[in-house]
Order: C-alpha cells, then structure tokens, then sequence
C-alpha cells in the first residue's frame, strides 16, 4: 500500500514523536512518505529521514492559507491511505480529497479537547469535516468518547476506533543512567496551553531541597514560566533546556518523572517516563489518568500541594520509590509501539480492501 501522513511540521509534540516511532514500523511492509506544511529541523525529522522516508515539504508560510488544499491534490492522488494529523490539517486534507476519487482517509484525533470545542458554531462545520474520513482513530478511549459527544454521534459507529498511543520501550529501557548532583525531576512538554509547567515550578516552593527541576521543550508559555522561576527564587533549582533530541538520555539522569496537563489526549511522555523504570506524577484529567492510575501518583491541575506531597514522600522513602518505580515500568509495557503499528495496519488493510472492491464493481 501506498500510504501518505501528512502533519504540519515535525516540530517537538506528541503527534511527532508518535510519527517517528511508527512510520519506520509501516515502512516494512508499505512504502510510506509524509508531507508537511514546512520542515523544521528536530530529531524528529533527522529519526525519519535517517530510516530512509521521504519527507515532501510544501514550505508553507502560513498554516491557515486554504490556497495549500490545491497543493496537497497532486500528493493525495498518488496515495491509497492518507493519514492525517492535527489541526487544521484536519480541514485542508479532507477539502482537497473532493477532488481525490477513491482516496482513503484516516484521522488521528491527538486530544481529548481543543479550543473549537468552546464555540457551538464550529460543530456543523466539524461534523462535516469529520465526516470525510474513512476512519477516525483515537488515541485513547477518553478521547474517543469527548470526539463523539461533540459531533453528537451515536455510540457504535463503525467509522470510529481506539488505538493507544505506544513507545519504543527498548529506547527507554536500555539507557544506563548518569549519575547527577542532586535528585531530578523532569517534565517533557511544549511550553503550550493544555500543559501546565507552572504548577510545577511553584510546587518546588514546597519540595526538598536536594532536587532540582528539569524542563525539557519550547514554546509560547516559556518566557512566562522563566518570569515565574525569577519571582519565585528559584532560578538555582529550575532548568529551562528547550527543545532537545536526547529526551531518552534526559530522562535516563532523572529521578522522578512529572506530566502537569490542563487536558491530554493519552500521555505518550508519561509511558516514556515508566518506560525508563521513573515513578511518575500526572494530573487527573482524562486521557492520562488512565495511563498513570494505579502505578504512579495523581494530582488535581493547580494542586502544588499534592504534587509536592508526593515528590517528598518518593525522595524520603526509598522502598515506596522502588514499589512506584517497578509498577510503572511493568505498566509501560503495554504500551509497545509494536501493538499499535499491527492495529493501525488492520485498518488500513480493511479500507484498502473496501477501495479494490469499488474498483472492480
């Protein structure tokens, strides 16, 4: 099969790192390409091009053109399956394959919410939008469940599936550790707005001494949550590393893993974290809750107190540590990216199955 991911750009998110895990995996059996609205030089990008798939770039200068629906044609026509991710991808892809007979979409719903879902006006729009895609996967049954009570769709349609989010575990599993001065705690997150860094920063107030915090990724709250690092004191126990290629590394130094979330889709950093044998901390929302319940520990968003709580109590309590430590890891292993390439290939048989059968009648 021929098979086309299109994305916006591989710039560091859940979305990317999924996409250089998996398409490697596809490669072995399709031949896989994926385009993006402009490159943008990540590991990401360096993972893929490194396992020899191609990456088409439209070199777009704005995200939001609707001009870009003429340019994806040529590409879509060329391909069996479209893969799309992220939004507005969401939108131009499936305006373009009006034009594209016989094509077959698929979506990857990443989130549980996003900032659409506050305006009523937009659910027409989206359920026709939405209603051009051949499947719509979700990445964990939470965000299925929000999808399709937004789109005021029934239960039981068919269009619909869950496939979780899985991790290379060996990337996490095999890195030897390297010892540090004081006791880490990280958190590997774009500085947006469903992530939650400051609560995090200010629940160092209350956290031992001896640890330090590390905050891995970029962009547009960083500058605030530097601000608050500043008013706080605390600009000798917070790291700020942008965005970094050698998360598994990063990870491997830590102590103590954190994913602070507003909203989340499934918690692909924190399979990361357990992965590496960290004990993790996450907010009890929806999406990542489900990941983390029952191995690790859970918070409230904006709860410092609890947060702190349970960081103390792991860096007091060496046997609790190790308990928390060894369940998460044991929790990781459900989340293989092997598992998830074999349920996406399933889907992409059965439609590719429907389109032959078109073809002939």
């Amino acid at each position: 099969m021929r098979i086309l991911h299109i994305i916006l750009s591989l710039e560091i998110g859940g979305a990317q790192r999924l996409l250089s895990d998996l398409l490697p995996l596809q490669k072995q059996n399709n031949e896989v390409k994926l385009l993006v609205f402009k490159k943008v030089e990540t590991s990401f990008q360096a993972s893929i091009e490194a396992n020899g798939i191609e990456i088409i770039n439209l070199n777009c200068r704005s995200f939001y053109n609707p001009l870009v629906v003429m340019r994806l044609i040529p590409f879509i026509k060329q391909c069996d399956i479209i893969h799309v991710h992220l939004f507005p991808t969401l939108y131009w892809v499936a305006l373009a394959t009006c034009k594209c007979k016989g094509v077959k979409l698929v979506y990857t719903e990443h989130s549980t919410h996003n900032k659409r879902r506050d305006k009523t006006l937009f659910r027409p729009i989206e359920r026709y939008i939405y209603s051009k895609y051949d499947k719509l996967i979700s990445i964990s049954q939470q965000t299925q469940d929000s999808l399709m009570k937004w789109l005021k769709v029934k239960p039981g349609n068919r269009h619909f599936v869950v496939i979780e989010n899985g991790v290379n575990l060996s990337a996490f599993s095999s890195v030897v550790p390297v010892a540090t001065n004081k006791k880490q705690i990280i958190m590997v997150s774009r500085f947006a707005q469903m992530k939650d860094q400051e609560t995090v920063i200010r629940a160092m107030t209350d956290i031992n001494e001896d640890a330090e915090l590390i905050l891995v990724g970029d962009g547009p709250n960083k500058e605030h949550c530097e601000e608050v690092v500043r008013e706080l004191g605390l600009t000798d126990r917070v790291q700020f590393l942008g965005a970094r290629g050698d998360i598994s590394e990063l990870i491997a130094r830590a102590y103590i893993g954190v994913q602070s979330s507003i909203w989340e889709g499934f918690g692909l950093t924190a399979v990361e974290l357990m992965a590496a044998h960290k004990p993790v901390v996450a907010t009890n929302v929806d999406g990542l809750k489900q990941v983390v319940e029952g191995a690790g520990c859970l918070f409230e968003v904006g709860d410092t107190k609890t947060l702190a709580f349970h960081i103390n109590e792991m860096l007091r309590n060496k046997c609790l540590y190790t308990t928390l430590a060894n369940q998460c890891y044991e929790r990781a292993k459900y989340y293989d990216i092997s598992r998830m390439a074999v349920c996406y290939q399933k889907v992409y048989e059965e439609l590719f199955a429907h389109k032959r059968l078109e073809i002939i009648r």
